[in-house]
């Protein structure tokens, strides 16, 4: 996807960023601030969240950390699926970064789904709010 405006930033990937995952850092995903431009996946459905990575980036890059990687902070960006989503509906971060139906008292909305989801997995536009409005 294209830089639109300043809304894609390099930030450094945390060196213990989901050290349970073998895959490393997968793209598409919410990712929150852990120090001065450094992120780690949002595991929280309450938090801030940064933005969304950009991109895959390998788990032995990542235990170097000096790997750099691509977030989106606004607009128009891929996400994840956590669940079936339908278009036009607030959405949330789930516990593993992924975009689900906003629900429940103070968690954040974190966008806007522009397509459906059917199920988790699924790769969907939304777009997104910076910091979040907590649910009522």
């Amino acid at each position: 996807m294209a830089n639109f405006i300043g809304l894609d930033k390099g930030f450094l990937l945390l060196s213990t960023y989901n050290s349970s995952a073998a895959a490393g850092a997968l793209a598409w995903r919410f990712v929150k601030s852990t120090a001065l431009l450094t992120v780690d996946l949002n595991t929280s459905s309450s938090g801030l969240v940064l933005g969304v990575l950009q991109e895959n980036v390998d788990q032995t890059k990542i235990a170097t950390g000096k790997v750099t990687a691509n977030v989106r902070m606004g607009g128009i960006s891929k996400t994840t699926a956590g669940a079936a989503v339908t278009v036009y509906t607030e959405i949330m971060s789930d516990t593993t970064g992924r975009a689900i139906t906003a629900a429940t008292s103070a968690n954040r909305v974190q966008g806007l789904a522009l397509q459906a989801a059917t199920a988790a997995g699924d790769i969907i536009d939304v777009y997104l709010t910076i910091n979040g409005r907590i649910l009522p």
